[in-house]
């Protein structure tokens, strides 16, 4: 009778241990189907992102090419054309020399806007020779006071390139609407950050009305390819500053 008793509870036992296993079994199951499932969700996350950063990137590129047009049309039409029409319609009234002069003046803007739109190789100069000799080019059209306080710090070239872009974009408009006599940039690099400093003297505007602006929307989307913050210290008839900072990666 005992013996019957003992095989009873080793059956029980044995289906006790069966059911705990299938039990184990379920839920381990569930956990990987569940893992399986966020895995994929993640991916398709990361895709996702990956597909609108891409698009994004693209966007910018289209719209920075596309003011990068307006700009060289732009300077054709106002400087270099207009140069060239003043030379052909002063043909008869000008002597040679008075001709080679202009004609000199003509090729100088030439040079300058192809320096402008095509910088030499941003591996082989500092940012801050970079800048200098930009504001060497500009100081001929207004007083311009070039200060930098450097630590030897490896800056990548996109860097260099969307930095030296948010200058030109602001001295272009400081030339064209400041109405200023005095620009001053500064440029310190330390080896965490890099700050960039440009204040001229002229009318200033009220920051409101131009944050629509061309200019202003390419400064911004330069700005942010490169995690810089900035900011604009303006106010009618008392000039502009323009502050940007960026850690130094």
């Amino acid at each position: 009778m005992w013996r019957w008793e003992n095989q009873d509870q080793i059956v029980v036992w044995i289906w006790i241990g069966i059911g705990l296993f299938s039990l184990t079994t379920l839920l381990i199951t569930l956990l990987v189907i569940n893992y399986l499932k966020s895995i994929k969700k993640n991916k398709q996350k990361v895709s996702r992102i990956v597909r609108n950063t891409r698009n994004e990137y693209w966007e910018n590129m289209l719209l920075l090419q596309e003011q990068d047009r307006e700009y060289l049309a732009e300077e054709l039409h106002d400087n270099i054309i207009s140069q060239l029409n003043l030379i052909r319609l002063n043909l008869n009234d000008k002597n040679t020399e008075e001709l080679n002069r202009d004609l000199k003046r003509s090729m100088q803007l030439i040079r300058e806007l192809s320096h402008n739109l095509t910088p030499p190789d941003l591996d082989e100069i500092e940012l801050a020779d970079l800048l200098a000799d930009y504001l060497e080019q500009v100081n001929k059209n207004i007083d311009v006071i070039f200060w930098h306080f450097a630590i030897q710090t490896p800056i990548s070239s996109p860097v260099k390139l969307n930095l030296f872009r948010i200058v030109q974009e602001l001295i272009t408009n400081i030339l064209k609407h400041a109405d200023a006599s005095r620009v001053e940039v500064s440029l310190r690099i330390s080896l965490n950050y890099l700050m960039l400093t440009i204040e001229d003297n002229g009318r200033g505007f009220i920051a409101e009305n131009q944050s629509g602006g061309i200019g202003l929307r390419n400064i911004q989307s330069r700005a942010q390819k490169i995690e810089a913050i900035y900011k604009f210290k303006t106010e009618p008839e008392k000039g502009t500053k323009f502050i940007a900072c960026m850690a130094i990666q």
